[in-house]
Parts: C-alpha cells; structure tokens; sequence
C-alpha cells in the first residue's frame, strides 16, 4: 500500500491538486549533483544529529520494506531502550520518518526534528507538526517536540554538540497538529481519488514545479512575467481575474520596469532605450570580464568556517579590446583540499591592471570582492578600488533592453539563447552554478579518485569560462543593437 507523506500533505495545505501530482509521481524529478550533494548533506547531518544521544538505535531498514515498520515498533516497546532514530510509522493511510524519539518515561516521548538551516524558520513546525500527527494517529504518546538545527558558532574540529542549536516547538506544534488531524481525513478523499483537484490561480503557482504544465499551460505572456511583481499586486489581479499581460488595466499601478515588459507585450515589439547607448559608452575601457564560482556547504569544508559560509573557489577573467576581441583570458581554480581565499584574492588583484572596467552580471561579485576586503585587511585597499570599478552587465540590460521571449527573467542562461541563440551551455558536462558548486565539494570531501578530479577541474574551468564568455556576447550584442538604433534615427 502507498501512503500519504509529509510532502503530499505539506503541499496539499496550499495546492491539492499538486498534492495529487506528487503522490503520483507526476512532477519532474529533482536531478542532478546538485540534488543528490543536497540529499547526501541531509544524511549526514542527521547522522550527526543521533550522535547526540548515548545508545541510540537506528531503524536500518529501507523505506518501503514493511519489516521496517514492525522493527520500530519492536524497538518503541522495548523499555529498555532509550532514544530510537529514524523511526517510521503508518497509521490511517500516513507515513512518517521521525528524526528522533527519546523517551522521556514509560508513557511518553519527546520527538526531535533534525533540520540543516542556521535560523530557525517557520516552516519547520508545520514539518514537526505532520510527524505529531501521523504519531498520534499511532498513538504514541509525545509530550514535547524539539527542533534541532545548525549553530552558526560551529568549526571542525568542535565537539559534535556544538554543531546543533535546540528549540522547543511544543505549544506551536500542539496548536497546528490539531488543526492538520482536523483535515486529516479530507486530505486522504482528495488525495485518493481519480479525479485531479482542480487548480486555480495563486500566489504559490509562481514557484510550482508544475506551473507550465498547469495554470501556465497554453498561455502566453502570463502575469507572473512581470518583474517583481508585488504579492499585493499579484493578488488583486488574481483576484481580478487577469492572468495574462496584455488584460492588465490601463489604470493598474506598475513599475518602470512592468510598464516596459507589459508595452512590449502589447506591440510584439523589442524595447530598446534612447539611452542604452550612452550607458554603454560610458563603461571605461580596458575591459575585463569577471565571472566567480563557490561553493556552500551544510558542514564546513575548512577550518575557521561557520557552517553555510560561501567560500569563493574560482574565477573566470577575460580582457578584450573594443570589439570583444579576447586579448588574453586568466582562470584560477582553488586547491579543494585547503581554504583558499586569499590566494585566490592575490590572483584576482595580480589579473586585473590598473584602469579599465571590470563588467560583471549581478552585483555578487562585487559583494564576493568587498566580504574578501573585510577578511584581509592588508588586501584591503586594493581589492576595495577593484569593487569600485565593477560595472553590473545585468542592471543595463534590465533597465534598457527588454525581448518578450526573456518572460520578465534577466539570468544570462535566459538571456543568451535568446539574444546568441549559437551559444549554449547544453554542451558542457557542468552546465549551472548549483551542479558546479556540488562538483567541488564532492572534490573536497574525498569522494572522487584522481581521474574524476581531474576530469572534474576541466570541468569547472570550462563552465566558469563560459559565462564571461557569455558576458562578451551579450555586452557586443547591446552595442551592436543600440548603434543600429542611433543609425536608423
């Protein structure tokens, strides 16, 4: 039998009918290193977690074996028995995994939940609150729940209970499981029948995974291409009943930047501004190209780092003349094995001469060079003139050029295809930010052999190199298309 987990019902409270879709595994599958970096980490700050407890009992058997369920009931009965982990219970059509379950006396637990974040977050006593449920259902009598997460005062090297900050979540959790039990039962009906839900219109649609086969299906322009569209904004034109762009009324209250995307949605044309081409003369040459990697892991990879701290590992240089001419290309690429920041930063300050603009896409680099600033303070001078000359590559287009084929999104992956459509990053064994940043990581934790490694850095040079590249294109692209503007005016 298959039943209802923390997932489908989570996401029933603010969509049945994807709620529906995952429990029939109708949702694209999350893959990728990026993905299974981010499962792997999970595991492994669990397994921290039941360190915590002397003599705890781990439920070993796979999900979906029944035996695991009459294992943990086994171990719950027995007195003799403390702290059981990754419990897992089925009661009424519900499943659930609990982190952790101490005994607290012959009649009662305390459930901890196991969570990987550095701030405590809302979110997690709806998480807490599912488990109370399902464990109620089983009548397992808990009487205080706990919510585990990351200590940002954490380094290597510590005692494994410094690594964990704990927070009582009882009164929130006891308030908010009464209220799940009370749809309990409507949510098995739904989710159980042959017929989908019915979906409608939402803030939440926005992020769905489902979104363009669902409320988007078939549509263009949809409202969500706004940029920045407000959730006050978003809700009174749901509530209007305006879902595409071109219905928005004359008299609704936009932003510069929703005014230019809905006029080019309405005339099917390009916008293009009167001064684009000033903005561009205006970036100082020599030009250099700069585009950054890192990588951020759950358990620091390094001493003297917090948990969740963005540690610079790469970076991709390309100076051109006037015409985009690559002049000469500089690339570093850190040692996975050690910290280095500030190697990384002498690199950076020895690449870049002088004078010259330094065009980035984004303001994070920027922010990257200034957090280096602060860490070093005899780099300090140096890097912080670096930080002046940046000039965002992306805040000029946002402000000057707009293709209704961007659907109100700026990213250079969004961007490129449309404005080079040669160019790609389909070729590339690394092809995003986040299957780059879980490469270089699995680099540091020891989990690849010395071929992979290898194989692995070419990789990563070959990804990074690709955005500033991508920068040329597109910057060539602007001037190009705001010359042909002046000439025919």
């Amino acid at each position: 039998m298959e039943y209802i987990n923390k997932t489908v019902f989570i996401n029933y409270l603010s969509c049945p009918t994807l709620a529906w879709l995952i429990k029939r595994n109708k949702t694209p599958k999350l893959t990728g290193l990026n993905n299974d970096f981010l499962v792997y980490e999970g595991k492994i700050i669990r397994q921290k977690a039941f360190q915590l407890f002397n003599n705890a009992v781990v439920v070993q058997r796979k999900v979906g074996d029944e035996d695991v369920f009459l294992e943990t009931k086994k171990l719950v009965a027995d007195s003799n028995i403390d702290t059981v982990c990754n419990a897992c219970f089925v009661q009424d059509g519900y499943y659930v995994k609990a982190d952790i379950l101490k005994r607290i006396d012959k009649n009662s637990w305390h459930l901890f939940e196991v969570k990987s974040g550095s701030k405590y977050k809302v979110k997690y006593t709806n998480d807490v609150a599912f488990t109370a449920m399902v464990l109620s259902k089983a009548n397992i009598n808990v009487s205080k729940y706990s919510v585990l997460y990351l200590s940002n005062s954490y380094r290597l090297g510590m005692q494994i209970d410094s690594l964990f900050k704990e927070i009582d979540s009882t009164e929130k959790v006891e308030l908010t499981f009464l209220d799940f039990l009370s749809v309990s039962e409507q949510v098995i009906k739904e989710i159980s029948s042959e017929n989908m839900p019915e979906p409608y219109l939402k803030r939440s649609c926005k992020n769905c995974p489902v979104f363009d086969i669902c409320m988007a299906k078939n549509v263009n322009n949809h409202i969500f291409d706004l940029p920045r569209l407000s959730i006050p904004a978003m809700e009174e034109l749901i509530a209007l009943k305006v879902y595409t762009i071109d219905k928005v009324p004359d008299d609704f209250e936009l932003t510069q930047m929703q005014k230019i995307v809905k006029d080019s949605v309405l005339t099917n044309t390009t916008y293009i501004s009167d001064t684009l081409l000033s903005e561009l003369n205006n970036i100082k040459q020599s030009y250099y190209y700069l585009d950054f990697e890192s990588v951020t892991t759950i358990m620091p990879l390094y001493p003297d780092i917090a948990p969740h701290t963005q540690v610079l590992t790469q970076f991709s240089l390309d100076e051109t003349d006037n015409v985009g001419n690559v002049l000469n290309h500089y690339e570093y690429i850190a040692d996975y094995t050690k910290d280095c920041r500030r190697e990384l930063a002498i690199q950076l300050i020895k690449c870049l001469k002088q004078d010259g603009s330094i065009i980035t896409y984004s303001n994070s680099e920027r922010i990257s060079i200034l957090k280096l600033a602060s860490l070093f303070e005899d780099l300090r001078d140096s890097l912080s003139k670096i930080a002046d000359r940046i000039v965002d590559l992306e805040l000029i287009l946002k402000k000057n050029y707009y293709n209704v084929n961007f659907h109100g999104r700026s990213s250079i992956k969004r961007v490129l295809p449309v404005l080079v459509p040669k160019e790609t990053y389909l070729d590339l064994e690394i092809g995003d930010g986040g299957d780059a940043a879980a490469s270089f990581a699995f680099m540091a934790m020891g989990m690849y052999d010395e071929k992979q490694i290898e194989q692995t850095k070419m990789n990563l040079l070959k990804y990074c190199a690709k955005d500033t590249a991508a920068m040329i294109y597109i910057h060539q692209f602007l001037i190009n298309i705001s010359k042909n503007k002046c000439s025919l005016s």
